[in-house]
């Protein structure tokens, strides 16, 4: 029959996704006993003092939450958990991935589990009491997965456009953790020297697409998120990307984002603004862009071929 110390129990759990330790029972004030006679019936095994209350679903979170407390001390979310944490490309929801100093081997399924000795407390943030390692680490963590510096990259602009790191934290973080052997550092270092701390993070994914698409076709002096302004210096419109030398704002367009008449004509008085201060507007667009973006470069280096004549 349920008591006091039960339902201190649930109103500690009920935050908590519903999953405890043996510790954290006996301190809502569980006996050993009661605890014993418990198990298999209101209290369910997950792990070695790790428990989840009976009927209660065991969410991704709640999966999590387990893991860590079962990696302790000192396990954290990592890698691609901790990127769907955060909401950043890369992440994965059906995946329980966690680092820890050390892990008693288990076969659970859906958990990966990485050792790793070097885990600063400063690595590790408390998100609804959840330990996950800060975006900074998890950056190198998935670079040392996906190996491909322009899906980083993409990586990198999500989490500053979400202001999770600056350029400044996380070179910090990379010469810290930087070794011979560890996963993803030239990845990293990579992404870091395309890093021009003095920009604008893109708007969006697509827009770092059509970044590394021309950058990748060698048009230099690209600025994410130019402010355009008129000869008098009043503020014109601020464009995707801007060529500052050329006077050209490349803008990217689709249809699933511009569908409606009101969009339309909100995007051409934009682009007339710009004409009339004397800038050259240039539509990427959607489905040329995910092609490659043949057409947008074209259109470009036309555009350079007058401007130089």
């Amino acid at each position: 029959m349920p008591n006091q110390a039960d339902a201190n129990l649930w109103a500690f759990i009920r935050t908590r996704d519903s999953i405890f330790t043996l510790e954290q029972a006996r301190a809502c004030g569980l006996t050993d006993k009661e605890i014993e006679a418990r198990s298999g019936y209101s209290f369910l095994r997950l792990y070695r003092g790790v428990f989840v209350l009976a009927g209660a679903a065991l969410t991704a979170r709640g999966a999590l939450r387990a893991a860590c407390l079962a990696g302790d001390p000192h396990a954290a979310v990592s890698h691609r958990s901790a990127a769907a944490f955060y909401d950043v490309p890369g992440g994965r929801k059906d995946l329980a991935e966690l680092t820890c100093p050390r892990w008693l081997r288990t076969t659970q399924s859906g958990l990966l589990v990485h050792e790793s000795t070097r885990i600063n407390p400063g690595d590790v943030t408390l998100i609804d009491e959840l330990p996950v390692m800060r975006p900074e680490r998890v950056l190198l963590e998935l670079a040392g997965i996906y190996r491909s510096p322009d899906f980083i990259e993409k990586v990198a602009q999500a989490m500053r456009r979400k202001r999770l790191i600056t350029y400044e934290s996380t070179l910090s973080t990379f010469n810290r953790l930087a070794r011979k052997g560890v996963r993803g550092v030239k990845v990293m270092r990579t992404v870091l020297e395309r890093w021009d701390p003095t920009q604008r993070p893109t708007e969006s994914e697509m827009e770092t697409l059509v970044l590394q698409i021309l950058r990748e076709a060698g048009f230099a002096d690209l600025v994410p998120q130019f402010e355009v302004f008129d000869k008098y210096g009043r503020f014109v419109a601020r464009v995707d990307i801007g060529l500052p030398r050329w006077r050209i704002g490349v803008e990217y367009d689709s249809m699933q984002e511009h569908s409606d008449e009101f969009a339309r004509a909100r995007d051409n008085r934009r682009r007339n603004a710009l004409i009339r201060a004397e800038w050259i507007p240039v539509v990427a667009r959607y489905h040329d862009i995910r092609n490659g973006g043949e057409e947008l470069i074209s259109t470009l280096r036309e555009k350079i071929r007058a401007l130089s004549a």
